[in-house]
């Protein structure tokens, strides 16, 4: 067979490709597990900070009416911590940390961050959280 024969099967697969990709990113990015009109405070201790892409993480132990919890964060990209001239290194077991976040909407602990300030005095701000309405 001629290694052009099956030609008008790739520019369909392509554009089925390129559409599940855009897809899967748009829907990636969404905030739509978190209250975004909401902002709460807590202060804490960093129990552990992932540093990965897509979007790093950690997780905080704080005080809930006298009870020690933790709660899960979801944070910003690796590169927009860089931009604002931080790393790895800046997070330590056992800091204590203050975040402002916008709460899941289920109701659990946690929620997407917006602000982070470490003991250090470095400050983050999330900006794919600003763009993506929170208060």
């Amino acid at each position: 067979m001629h290694k052009f024969a099956h030609r008008w099967l790739l520019v369909p697969a392509l554009t089925v490709s390129v559409g599940l990709a855009a897809g899967q990113a748009s829907a990636h990015h969404s905030f739509a597990a978190y209250d975004m009109n909401q902002t709460l405070t807590a202060e804490g201790t960093l129990k552990e900070f992932r540093w990965g892409a897509p979007h790093s993480s950690m997780v905080l132990i704080y005080l809930d009416k006298g009870v020690e919890s933790q709660m899960s964060i979801v944070s910003g990209s690796p590169l927009l911590f860089a931009k604002q001239g931080l790393n790895p290194r800046d997070f330590k077991r056992g800091d204590k940390v203050t975040v402002t976040y916008h709460p899941n909407i289920s109701g659990q602990p946690g929620g997407a961050l917006k602000t982070l300030k470490l003991p250090n005095g470095k400050f983050f701000s999330d900006t794919e959280a600003a763009r993506a309405g929170g208060n």
